[in-house]
C-alpha cells in the first residue's frame, strides 16, 4: 500500500513538473515570437547611418594606451591608485570614436546618451572633457544643421582575461546603437 502511495506521488510529481516545464517552454518561445532578436546592421567609417530624421557618419576612430588619453585630455585622471599614482599606462586601452550627427528635416526630437548598464560604459566626465561645447547627453538640432562630438572607449586590464588583454590591440570592436529593432553596430577598427 506504501509503495503504491509512494509511485503515485511520484507520478504526480513528475506530472507536474513537466506541466510547469511545457508552460515556461512556451512562454519563452511566445516572447521569442513576440521581440525577436534585433537585425544587426555593421557600418564602417563614413557609411552614413539613417535613424528617423537623422544621419550620423563616424568620422573618426583613435586608439591607444594611456597616453593617448594624456595627450587629449591632460588634466583627466582615468584611475587612481591607492597611493595617489594613476595606472600605468600600458594598462589602459581607449577608443575615441567621433561621430557626425545631421538632423535630416525638423521634427520635435532631439538625440540623446545614455549611460548603460551592460557592457562598456563611457565615463560621462571624460565625455564632457572632449566634448566641452556639450551642455548634455542630448543635442537638438535644427534641420541641415550638423554636429560632431567624441564619444570615449575606454578599458583596462582588470575587465577582461589575460588572454583577452593580449590580443585586444587586434580585436574588432564595434560601437552599438540601440535602435529596437534593429542593432546598428559601428565597426571601429
Amino acid at each position: 500500500m506504501k509503495q503504491r502511495k509512494s509511485k503515485q506521488v511520484r507520478l504526480l510529481s513528475g506530472i507536474l513538473i513537466g506541466i510547469v516545464m511545457i508552460a515556461v517552454l512556451a512562454r519563452i518561445v511566445y516572447l521569442n515570437h513576440c521581440y525577436p532578436s534585433p537585425k544587426v546592421i555593421t557600418y564602417t567609417e563614413n557609411d552614413t547611418i539613417k535613424l528617423g530624421n537623422y544621419e550620423l557618419k563616424q568620422t573618426g576612430w583613435e586608439w591607444g594606451d594611456g597616453s593617448l588619453l594624456k595627450e587629449k585630455c591632460p588634466d583627466y585622471v582615468y584611475h587612481q591608485m591607492d597611493d595617489g599614482s594613476e595606472s600605468p599606462f600600458d594598462s589602459v586601452r581607449v577608443g575615441l570614436i567621433t561621430l557626425s550627427v545631421t538632423k535630416v528635416k525638423d521634427d520635435t526630437t532631439s538625440l540623446a546618451f545614455e549611460m548603460g548598464t551592460n557592457g562598456n560604459q563611457y565615463d560621462m566626465e571624460l565625455f564632457f572633457k572632449l566634448n566641452p561645447t556639450l551642455e548634455a547627453l542630448e543635442i537638438k538640432l535644427n534641420a541641415g544643421e550638423e554636429e560632431s562630438f567624441v564619444i570615449p572607449y575606454t578599458m583596462n586590464e582588470q575587465q577582461v582575461s589575460k588572454k583577452d588583454w593580449n590580443r585586444v590591440d587586434k580585436m574588432k570592436l564595434y560601437m552599438v546603437l540601440q535602435y529596437y529593432p534593429q542593432k546598428i553596430r559601428l565597426c571601429c577598427n
